[in-house]
């Protein structure tokens, strides 16, 4: 005889429908074949076509699926030493004016912060005089070879004419370059534009991760002002062990995700394997770069990461994730017993979870099912309570 026990799988106001019906099943199912597995016989589940289609349950059976083999790593987020950048004056200075905040997008030539010192005004000043200096002396050490040439002057003055030329030349040159490290064009420096003030130019478009000056305090050529980062080659430094690192090939895709956040996973690919093994923790660095740029806008250098790193792909048996209930440490699934009497029975069955891939679950243990066997693919988690 059997018993039937109405009960409400999740509530009346979801379901919409009648009740679905828990059986304690003591004869033969009709139907698909009943294979024992190492989970005891339990409630049966039994739904009409009525409750299936007002609930979205979906049922289907083990599909065979290549299952990439993964290898656990964890990293970080980084850019390529290029990319940042230590920034500071070649010549000291009060910092007279200074507007910039971390985090602050920058452009190449922007103007980070001025500084301002009177040695500037000396320094212009000299450049200036040599420059006088040198279109005279240039002047003369011409006239002096001329009148070499014809005998009219003697090699003592020619001589001494084109070392005071060659000297202020070289002197000259030396304070171009001065000026050039000041940000000050040589050949647009006139009287009337001397300044003591000057301008430190990011070097590189980025961003400003630190600043370490404030206004008015005294900048010296060995100080670091700011610190500057350019994101555009962001990419994902991995910690391989060494046990895993002859897996690990160029081309092989990367799935990783951040500590504070596991819901968002980002795709990238092996770009480079290292070729040494670290002493301290014998680790093998691997670089990753990422797939989709456009993903990366909340993505910082720094940041760190969990990943799986897809190595030879292995095929299985599988269910949709939506098939597979975890329930403390196990898993479970709903598998078809009987389709008697416009109703489906299911009875709860112990599966063995292997890998996740594309919203499918491997099912190590398939072989304990008959081929053809059917289980709920979708709605189990509302039914399986324990």
């Amino acid at each position: 005889m059997q018993k039937i026990i109405a009960i409400s799988l999740i509530r009346i106001a979801l379901f919409g429908s009648p009740l679905l019906m828990l059986s304690c099943n003591e004869g033969k199912g009709e139907g698909n074949k009943i294979v024992e597995t190492s989970e005891p016989e339990s409630h049966l589940i039994s739904l009409t076509a009525e409750q299936m289609k007002a609930n979205d349950f979906h049922t289907g059976s083990l599909t065979e699926k290549e299952f990439h083999q993964s290898i656990k790593a964890n990293g970080m987020l980084d850019v390529p030493p290029e990319n940042r950048m230590a920034i500071s004056a070649y010549f000291g200075g009060y910092i007279k004016e200074l507007k910039l905040l971390p985090g602050q997008k920058v452009q190449k030539g922007q103007d980070l912060l001025q500084l301002e010192n009177p040695e500037f005004i000396q320094i212009q000043l000299e450049f200036l005089e040599a420059k006088g200096e040198l279109r005279y002396l240039e002047s003369d050490y011409k006239r002096q070879g001329e009148l070499y040439k014809t005998n009219v002057a003697s090699e003592k003055k020619f001589l001494k004419s084109e070392a005071d030329y060659k000297v202020m030349k070289a002197r000259y040159e030396a304070l171009s370059k001065k000026l050039l490290l000041m940000g000050i064009l040589p050949d647009q420096l006139e009287d009337e534009s001397i300044t003591s003030t000057l301008s430190l130019k990011a070097p590189m478009s980025g961003y400003i991760t630190e600043i370490s000056a404030e206004k008015g305090m005294y900048l010296s050529p060995s100080d670091i002002a700011m610190s500057l980062v350019n994101t555009n080659h962001l990419h994902l430094e991995l910690n391989i062990f060494e046990k895993d690192a002859w897996k690990v090939k160029v081309g092989q895709e990367v799935v990783f995700y951040l500590q504070d956040n596991p819901s968002q996973s980002y795709l990238g690919k092996v770009h480079l394997v290292g070729k040494s093994v670290s002493e301290a923790d014998r680790i093998v660095r691997v670089h990753v770069h990422i797939e989709e740029e456009e993903t990366m806008a909340n993505l910082v250098p720094g940041m760190y990461a969990e990943a799986s790193v897809r190595t030879e792909a292995v095929p299985g048996m599988a269910l949709p994730e939506t098939a597979v209930v975890k329930i403390g440490d196990d898993y479970k699934v709903l598998l078809q017993t009987n389709t008697a009497d416009g109703k489906r029975s299911f009875a709860p069955k112990m599966v063995k979870a292997g890998n996740r891939e594309e919203g499918m679950v491997q099912i190590v243990n398939a072989g304990d099912f008959a081929k053809g066997s059917v289980f709920l693919t979708k709605g189990a988690f509302n039914l399986i309570t324990e």
